[in-house]
């Protein structure tokens, strides 16, 4: 069983019922989430999903009352923190997720103050975000793949990619944002693509660039490709778990380390992927007339770029510049990262 999961058995009134638990991470901390579709029946006939239309598997659908029940005994009992809500599309996008919103609101009246994490379908209209981003504490549609014609080749029957997806995402971005003084849905927005379709990495890397840069999403989740029996793509090559890995820190360079595109691009090989090594090692690698950088005077981007040198670190380097800082020494470099990453970090700074 893989690390982050575990099941649980439940006794409900109406009868036992065995439910998922992910292990969220967040903030270096494990996190109990009850992870689940409101149901796996589907009408859509996507070439890599396993409850796709037609594909014989076994099929499953919550009621509204017995996924609230469930929810609120697990978290009274402290087994859980919250839930992470999605679905196969059973009817349509929008009773789909007027269903699901039906569990948020119940779960809200009954006095549920965990976290929620509420994943919408693809066409799902405006009023229905706006209404959600009120409740949840964080929203997303999946995009499944960074470009349209992979899209479109894989969910022929998914709805438009700039439409139906992208439109929607910008919507939760705009509903997030003008309820960022209430302090509400606080987790922003998300989506989920998945790698190892055809696509390139620097696929990927403009994807990312363009929906933090413009949607300010919070986060993006890669699920490396696995090919399922009895679906049309069930002899398309298994995805690396590394490559997954290299765009998950791809992404926090971008989100937080102000990389940008042009930056990644430069570690890109002659496929447009990128190196199997750290990705802040590869840049400087990649572009030694920027290094070493002088703490003394480098701007935040500057030294975000320095490998071992983290958000939190830049920010007390700039802020011991401000107080007049010129010279640097091992020792003082020590005080702020520690003495491990010190050594490592030595070499691309300029040392007193």
């Amino acid at each position: 069983m893989h690390r982050k999961w575990r099941y649980l058995t439940v006794q409900a009134r109406w009868d036992k019922c065995r439910v998922p638990i992910y292990m969220a991470s967040a903030k270096r901390k494990r996190i109990p989430l009850l992870k689940t579709l409101f149901s796996s029946y589907c009408i859509n006939e996507c070439k890599y999903c396993a409850l796709r239309r037609g594909r014989k598997t076994i099929r499953a659908k919550w009621t509204v009352e017995e996924l609230v029940n469930v929810t609120l005994n697990l978290w009274r009992k402290g087994k859980i923190k919250g839930i992470f809500l999605s679905s196969s599309i059973h009817k349509d996008p929008e009773s789909t997720v007027q269903k699901q919103l039906e569990v948020v609101e119940e779960l809200r009246k009954r006095g549920f103050k965990g976290y929620i994490h509420l994943r919408l379908m693809p066409g799902t209209p405006r009023q229905l975000i706006k209404y959600a981003v009120r409740m949840v504490d964080r929203i997303g549609i999946n995009m499944e793949a960074p470009r349209k014609d992979i899209f479109t080749e894989v969910c022929p029957d998914k709805g438009d990619y700039w439409k139906d997806i992208m439109q929607r995402l910008k919507w939760c971005s705009e509903e997030v944002a003008k309820i960022k003084r209430e302090k509400l849905c606080l987790g922003g927005v998300t989506t989920q693509t998945i790698v190892g379709l055809g696509e390139s990495d620097l696929d990927h890397l403009i994807s990312i660039q363009a929906l933090v840069r413009k949607f300010n999403l919070k986060r993006m989740y890669f699920s490396a490709f696995t090919p399922i029996e009895n679906t049309p793509l069930e002899k398309l090559g298994k995805c690396s778990k590394k490559r997954e890995y290299r765009l998950y820190q791809a992404f926090f360079l971008i989100r937080n380390y102000n990389f940008t595109l042009e930056d990644l691009k430069t570690i890109l090989d002659e496929n447009e992927m990128l190196p199997n090594e750290n990705l802040k090692i590869a840049y400087a690698k990649a572009n030694p007339h920027l290094y070493p950088i002088d703490l003394s005077s480098a701007s935040i981007n500057e030294i975000l770029k320095i490998p071992g040198i983290g958000p939190k670190s830049a920010r007390k380097i700039i802020k011991l510049q401000l107080e007049g800082e010129a010279k640097w020494t091992i020792e003082k470099l020590v005080k702020i990262v520690g003495s491990k990453k010190a050594k490592r970090i030595a070499k691309y700074i300029v040392l007193s």
